[in-house]
C-alpha cells in the first residue's frame, strides 16, 4: 500500500512559497552576524535564545509586509526560518562548548593559547546541516549553495594561513561574518527580484 502523504506536495509548495521572497535569508543573515559577535563577546550567547524568538517574529512581520497583496497566503505550522535560526545558534553554542571543554584542561575556558584552529569545521557542518534540511524541504537551489558555502567556508577559515594578528578564535568569528554576508547579499538580491517581478495588486484589481 502506498503510504505517501497526499498533502506532502502541498506542504512542500507552501514551504517553498514562504521562502520565495528572500526575507528569511535576510533575517537569518542578521542572526548569523549576531552569533558571530557572540563568539567574541560570549555573554551574548546567553541572549541567543531570546534573540532567536525575536528574529522569528521579525521574519513573520517582515515577510507579511513584503508579500502582502503580491501572492496568495499559505499558513504554515511553524515559521520556516525557525529551523535555520536554531541551527545557527547551535553552530555557535556547540562549537564554543567544544572549545570550552578543550581549553579548560589548560587552566581556563577559551584560553587563546589552547584554542584550536579547526573551530570553523564543526560550525560549518552544523550550518550545512540546517541549510540542507531547508533545501530538501523547499527545493530552492540557493539553499544548496549555502550548504556548499558552509562547507567550503569552514575549510577555508581553518586552513588559510592568516597573519599572527588573527587569533585562532577569530577564524570562527570571520567564518560567521562571511556566512552572514553571503546570506544578506543573496537575500537582498532575491528580495529585489521578487518585488520587481511581483508588483502590488491594485485596489481595482482586488475587487474585480
Amino acid at each position: 500500500m502506498n503510504k505517501t502523504d497526499p498533502l506532502e506536495s502541498l506542504r512542500r509548495r507552501a514551504y517553498r512559497h514562504a521562502l520565495e521572497d528572500g526575507t528569511a535569508d535576510i533575517v537569518v543573515g542578521f542572526y548569523t552576524l549576531t552569533i558571530g559577535v557572540a563568539t567574541q563577546k560570549r555573554f551574548f550567547i546567553v541572549l541567543a535564545g531570546v534573540y532567536l524568538m525575536m528574529f522569528g517574529l521579525a521574519w513573520r512581520f517582515f515577510s507579511h509586509s513584503v508579500s502582502s497583496r503580491r501572492i496568495g497566503y499559505a499558513e504554515l505550522p511553524q515559521d520556516p526560518p525557525r529551523a535555520l535560526l536554531a541551527g545557527t545558534m547551535a553552530a555557535g553554542v556547540l562549537t564554543l562548548l567544544v572549545v570550552a571543554v578543550i581549553t579548560m584542561s589548560g587552566g581556563g575556558a577559551w584560553n587563546l593559547a589552547r584554542w584550536p584552529n579547526w573551530t570553523p569545521l564543526p560550525a560549518g557542518a552544523i550550518l550545512a546541516g540546517s541549510f540542507l534540511h531547508t533545501a530538501t524541504r523547499a527545493g530552492l537551489g540557493r539553499y544548496y549553495a549555502y550548504v556548499a558555502a558552509s562547507v567550503g567556508g569552514s575549510l577555508f577559515f581553518w586552513l588559510f594561513p592568516f597573519s599572527v594578528r588573527i587569533n585562532p578564535s577569530d577564524r570562527l568569528t570571520l567564518f560567521f561574518f562571511a556566512m552572514a554576508a553571503a546570506l544578506l547579499v543573496t537575500g537582498f538580491a532575491v528580495l529585489s527580484r521578487f518585488v520587481r517581478n511581483r508588483p502590488v495588486i491594485s485596489e481595482e484589481g482586488r475587487h474585480e
